[in-house]
This record gives structure tokens, sequence and C-alpha cells, in this order.
């Protein structure tokens, strides 16, 4: 849960790099990286508050019930300008210790009907290297469950307005038997000066596949969107094969030329 006192109390720290999130307290301010499950998450430009943190047992995997069984770790950090929010990471990584052998089941790469998709492995649920890039409709609403309904409690302590019309997201999962990373990676065009009208549903979006190619200011977004989610996806796979990786050259977001859009639109 939220803690407003604590909030309060650190959300003027100073920004660091590589904090390990799993024990920080609610809002604390990162900037270029942090560490979750001793896996270095990378971040976007800027600095980014812990808004959610939670630790769960997922039931899909495989191995000895008689064994400890194996946690994931997950943490929302956003960035934020009141009222709006410009971006936010939800990352989650197994937890370890990895004293006994199970393997993580899952299809992260099933979907298709998105902007992007690379499915590095090819496989079938046991090692999977995935990134997806789509946009999704009304962020962090009433329906927001679990970790995303806590972010979206400690947003509104933030003068924050929620939902978000609509995101573009960069979904990167990795896993391979005992090891898992992932990251998900949202970005509100609006703040990014790019027009995100409120639709009624995700196929009507001007964001959607079938319609975004009438906007190359929108596509150029995705794009830039897309090779964030790329480098990530080289970074996680490094982790996990037990190389080590450094981001040096960060892809920026593109900004789209309709500067007025953020001051002009309704949210």
């Amino acid at each position: 849960m939220v803690r407003p006192l604590l909030v309060a109390l650190v959300l003027h720290v100073p920004a660091v790099h590589g904090v390990d999130l799993e024990v920080a307290p609610i809002g604390t301010t990162v900037s270029g990286s942090f560490e979750l499950g001793g896996r270095l998450i990378p971040l976007p430009e800027g600095n980014f508050q812990l808004a959610a943190r939670s630790i769960n047992q997922p039931p899909m995997l495989e191995g000895s019930m008689a064994a400890p069984q194996p946690k994931i770790g997950h943490v929302i950090v956003v960035q934020i300008r009141p009222p709006r929010l410009i971006a936010a990471v939800h990352a989650r990584a197994a937890l370890r210790p990895d004293s006994y052998r199970f393997n993580w089941l899952g299809e992260p790469c099933k979907k298709e009907d998105t902007l992007y998709r690379a499915d590095l492995t090819g496989s079938h649920g046991e090692n999977e290297n995935c990134l997806l890039v789509d946009h999704t409709i009304l962020n962090l609403g009433p329906k927001a469950q679990g970790i995303w309904k806590d972010a979206a409690t400690w947003l509104t302590t933030q003068k924050v307005q929620v939902p978000v019309p609509v995101v573009i997201t960069a979904q990167v999962t990795r896993f391979q038997q005992s090891q898992l990373v992932a990251a998900s990676y949202a970005f509100n065009p609006r703040m990014y000066g790019c027009s995100a009208p409120v639709t009624r549903s995700w196929a009507d979006s001007p964001w959607h596949k079938n319609s975004i190619g009438a906007d190359a200011q929108r596509v150029r977004f995705v794009e830039s969107v897309t090779a964030w989610g790329k480098v990530v996806q080289t970074h996680f796979d490094a982790l996990v094969a037990g190389r080590e990786s450094k981001i040096e050259n960060r892809p920026a977001i593109y900004h789209c030329s309709a500067s007025q859009v953020v001051l002009t639109e309704t949210p």
C-alpha cells in the first residue's frame, strides 16, 4: 500500500543510479537505471519515481513442489509533470536464490496484432526473448488491479490525472529456465507533442496498426519506442546469458512537431 507520509519525506531526494528498488521506499527518485532481483533495468532519459512495488509467487512454472517456490519482484516507476504522466516502467524479475532447477512457462509473444513484434527464440514457452510494441488505452483507470492500482493511487496523491487516454508500450520479456527479467516501457504521446485523442475502443484509436500509417509523426514516435525496446531486449538477453552489458547509447523518444497538442487537447 502507498504510505502518504513516507512519500512526502522522500519526494525531494536527489536521483540516484542503480539503486535496488526491491527495498527502496516509495517515492525514491532514480535515473539512468535501477536494480531489481540483481538485474540492472535501464531507464529512458530523465528522473523516475518509485510509485508501487510488490512480490508475488506465480503458478506458471515447472519443478519440485517440495522445494521453496520462486518469487517475482515487481516495481513501477513513473516520470511525471503534474498533472500529466510522461512515462511509466513496470519491471519484473525473478528473486533469487537459484539453488534448485525449474522452468518459467509462458508465451509473451503469442499476441500478433501489434505495432511491432520480435520473437527472437521462436520458442513455445520455456525459452522466450520477446519484444512487443503496441498502444493501450485508458491506462491506470478505475479498473486497474494489483500493483497498477497502487501506482494509480500514488499518482493521484501527486496530482497526476488518471486514467491516461493512450500510451505506446514496449514490452520486453526474457526468460530461460529459472532466469526471468522483463519490463514494459509506456510513453504518453501527448507529452511528446503528439496528437492522442480519446477514442471509444482500442481498435478505433489512430494509434492502431491499421491506422497509424496515415500520420508520419505517429509512425516516427512508434519507431523511436521500438528502437528503445530493441536496446533493452539485447541488454536483457545478455543478462540472462551471464554476459556483461552496458547501454552506452540510449535512443531518444521522438517528439512530434505538433508541439501545442499537450496544451490544447483535453484530458
